[in-house]
């Protein structure tokens, strides 16, 4: 146990900031002497007055609530030393067994290029991001899109595009259920099949690989790529589409991004109706006219070899 006097630290040190060199005495302090600056955050112990070090804090409420040992410890890599370094050996002395087999460090998150901070008042709170329209899903997506370990540059626009890509991938999948409802193709797709098996296996190993969330991203996107040009090409069967809405719901387990859809109102559903009726008479005007009034509605119209597909357009920053 270190008891640390204040009259021993440099001039105008402060006991209670804790940040400071490797070499500096303040390191791996498990109990902070009391000073009058403290105030009434102190304890009385044997060893005279003070409080718990902030490493010694973060052991014991793991330990407590975790055990001794866990699995996975996460945290900024701002706190991989010293609070990490100290936290692991002074956790490791006290019980003699592993603390956390794996630690994650994530890097800084950037905001318009600048390091978030209350002092610069460019951080946002996810209340902010409610208010301002966007689905909290949204930004989950925009943070998977970059690795952990790298920085990650916040701005409302990138916010906007990874709204969206959720959109996007949503409408793909109620593509996918329709089309899968109304295909007449017999002959199963084996291209998709297999391109659905192999989308998995990549999914799989780009998390496997330091969680490598851009590349399992990316594989997604290759698989929706390949689907949509077989259904595009009305080449895809109920049995293959199966195998798509199966990969695509093991890549939600993991990522969860997808919404579930509002159904159409019945008023919409009307209009839906009657387009299909004037494009069948050639009464293209009034057919423009309809999906330009959902489009208002934020219903958009798709028209594929299987019939007419809705999808809802993507909720959208309101300064946009």
């Amino acid at each position: 146990l270190v008891h640390l006097d204040p009259s021993t630290l440099k001039e105008n040190a402060r006991l209670k900031v804790d940040q400071y060199e490797r070499d500096e005495a303040r390191d791996f302090a498990l109990w902070k002497g009391w000073t009058s600056e403290d105030g009434a955050i102190a304890w009385d112990a044997s060893f005279g007055k003070g409080r718990p070090g902030w490493h010694i804090e973060c052991s014991a409420m793991s330990m407590k609530y975790l055990g001794a040992t866990f699995d996975v410890h996460t945290g900024g890599i701002d706190l991989r030393f010293p609070h990490h370094e100290n936290e692991l050996a002074q956790s490791v002395g006290a019980t003699n067994h592993d603390f956390a087999r794996v630690w994650l460090h994530n890097e800084h998150l950037l905001v318009d290029g600048k390091k978030m901070s209350k002092s610069l008042g460019n951080y946002h709170t996810l209340r902010d991001i409610l208010e301002k329209g966007f689905e909290p899903v949204a930004f989950r997506y925009l943070c998977l899109s970059t690795h952990y370990r790298t920085q990650m540059n916040f701005t409302f626009k990138s916010l906007e595009n990874a709204a969206k890509t959720v959109a996007n991938v949503n409408s793909f999948m109620h593509k996918v259920r329709d089309t899968r409802a109304r295909t007449n193709v017999k002959k199963e797709n084996q291209e998709l099949i297999v391109a659905s098996s192999e989308a998995r296996q990549l999914f799989l190993h780009a998390l496997e690989d330091d969680l490598n969330t851009p590349i399992a991203v990316a594989t997604i996107f290759e698989l929706m790529n390949v689907a949509n040009r077989h259904m595009d090409e009305a080449t895809a069967d109920s049995a293959s589409l199966d195998a798509v809405l199966d990969t695509m719901s093991a890549f939600n387990a993991v990522f969860d991004v997808l919404i579930d859809e509002e159904p159409l109102s019945p008023d919409d559903e009307k209009l839906v109706v009657e387009r299909e009726h004037c494009r069948k008479k050639k009464d293209f005007a009034k057919a423009d006219h309809i999906r330009d009034l959902l489009k208002r509605r934020g219903i958009l119209l798709e028209d594929t070899p299987y019939g007419v597909i809705w999808r809802r357009s993507p909720r959208r920053h309101q300064d946009a």
